[in-house]
């Protein structure tokens, strides 16, 4: 592939927006509601892009950002992301991801940088222009901080916090708390523009990127209110705010066009890291389903005081949370260190789980079903040899899963069974599941059922409505993109080498995203090898 040395003065304006859905971006911008979305499709290109949510959301921005697989980066459902070589559960934070960030390259090569709260980033002193972290983050792994060091709390002095800082994410009980929380996200979004386009007309930067996070939030907590066929759908609530999603993206509407404005001779590159839907998942009924198959020991066999991991299984956090109330959470975060916290909590979340004694058992995720083989060599009371034993048990499991029926529909709950080590690779695959359970996301689950394994029951704790979806999308317009096409999808991992390319610079051999060469008005070569899909 032929790379240009330098593009002159070309300036990449990069916005992404957090779990924004697709199929709601399509659908508003031909009803008239987007009109910047509309233009930019008019005049470049408009793709989805496979995401990594079926590992977790938490997967999808190191892809995204370091432009390979999670199994070179190592970040899964960080949040809850087991330990190599112990049961344990712990918190993975941004400076532990295995690869560097695309921007890191485009500051060492001397160009100017600007990295406004993106996921899964820490700050690193002496980038070559700025970066925040944390000022409105859905989760954050990292600490608030910025570079320079000042800008966190210059950017704070002069617009405040984000509405929705150290929220614990309680859902509303009252017609008030939702339309409160609804207009919190829309003024977190207009204060997140204001900052950006603050930053942005500070200087003609190389890269100018920038994350919001609102359309994540909205999208977890109001799906419901515009989705009839979803249980918690309500009527009247509807009528009140279930247009908040909509003006959500209207916001995000408003603000690609003023950041646009500030560097009108900009390529522009906006995307979506996953979509959202419905949140239909089968994944509070895995552990029953694992101890059914004879994966696991019956609760009967000397296991009945076991503590929150075992009872309540990958959704222990969700049965605490409602033990205690958000707000004492809150203030006990805020009174304790972060790290003091985070370590504390994991530990608790991991006390009693029988996984040692286990041939498979299920790993936290938010939404797929995450299954762990428990590995001789690997797991440190491994039970399954590696090799054709290891092999002959995910295809057993795969199997049992893929035989499971919703009875509510009397169709297949499950999608598809993903092996992780046939899909991805790297030094960092350990870290990962071993079995991934895509559910097909038709209908809500409250029991499974197969000949083998009988019915299991039981009710999703899980207060967000909506969950992420396997694509996200690049829209992508001006300097040196084609004018109105849609293209077949790609990858988010294709973001980071595509706008390197963009900046005149090769990305890293190790790279499993290739350079979209489809987007560009110019031949730019061969694309590179790219792990399957």
């Amino acid at each position: 592939m032929t790379y240009p040395a330098e593009r002159g003065n070309r300036q990449v304006l990069a916005i992404g927006l957090e779990a924004t859905e697709p199929s709601l971006i399509e659908r508003w911008t031909r009803e008239g509601h987007l009109p910047t979305f509309r233009a930019l499709m008019r005049r470049g290109v408009w793709r989805r892009l496979l995401s990594d949510t079926e590992i977790s959301s938490g997967a999808t921005w190191a892809s995204l950002n370091t432009g390979t697989n999670p199994g070179k980066h190592g970040m899964g459902f960080y949040h809850r992301q087991l330990r190599c070589g112990t049961y344990q559960l712990r918190k993975k934070y941004a400076n532990e991801i295995g690869r560097e960030s695309f921007w890191v390259q485009l500051s060492d090569a001397g160009k100017r940088v600007a990295v406004l709260d993106v996921p899964d980033t820490f700050v690193l002193e002496d980038l070559n222009g700025v970066q925040l972290v944390g000022w409105g983050g859905e989760g954050l792994n990292a600490p608030h901080s910025s570079w320079p060091q000042p800008l966190f709390r210059q950017l704070t002095a002069r617009f405040g916090r984000h509405p929705l800082d150290r929220w614990y994410q309680a859902r509303p009980k009252t017609s008030e708390g939702w339309l409160s929380l609804r207009d919190k996200l829309l003024a977190g979004t207009r204060t997140r523009t204001a900052i950006a386009h603050d930053v942005h007309r500070q200087e003609p930067w190389d890269l100018f990127l920038v994350g919001f996070a609102e359309p994540h939030w909205v999208g977890h907590f109001f799906w419901h209110l515009m989705d009839p066929r979803h249980p918690d759908y309500d009527e009247r609530l509807a009528r009140s705010c279930g247009d908040a999603i909509l003006r959500l993206y209207q916001e995000l509407d408003r603000a690609v066009a003023m950041l646009i404005q500030g560097a009108p001779q900009a390529t522009v590159l906006v995307f979506s890291n996953t979509g959202m839907g419905p949140n239909f998942s089968g994944l509070h009924l895995v552990p029953d389903i694992l101890q059914r198959l004879g994966m696991a020991p019956q609760p009967s066999h000397g296991t009945s005081r076991l503590l929150p991991a075992q009872r309540w299984g990958p959704y222990a956090i969700k049965r605490i949370a409602g033990t205690v109330t958000p707000k004492a959470i809150e203030r006990m975060k805020k009174v304790l260190p972060e790290r003091l916290w985070d370590s504390w909590t994991r530990w608790v979340l991991g006390l009693g789980n029988i996984w040692p004694h286990s041939l498979a058992f299920t790993v936290p995720s938010d939404y797929s079903g995450a299954l762990r083989i428990n590995l001789k060599g690997r797991e440190p009371n491994g039970l399954v040899e590696p090799g054709e034993p290891y092999q002959a048990l995910c295809d057993e499991l795969e199997a049992a899963f893929l035989g499971l029926v919703n009875p509510a529909t009397g169709k297949p709950a499950v999608r598809e069974v993903v092996k992780v080590r046939e899909r991805y690779h790297g030094d960092h695959l350990d870290e990962l599941p071993d079995l991934l359970v895509r559910w097909t996301n038709e209908a809500p689950i409250t029991s499974l059922a197969s000949p083998r394994i009988g019915t299991v029951s039981g009710v999703l704790p899980d207060e967000r409505t909506g969950a992420h979806l396997p694509y996200g999308f690049l829209l992508a317009a001006g300097d040196g993109i084609r004018a109105d096409r849609e293209l077949e999808a790609a990858n988010i991992m294709d973001i980071a080498p595509t706008i390197l390319h963009l900046l005149g610079k090769r990305p890293s051999p190790d790279t499993d995203g290739h350079v979209l060469e489809d987007v560009f008005d110019e031949p730019v070569g061969e694309p590179a090898t790219r792990i399957a899909t």
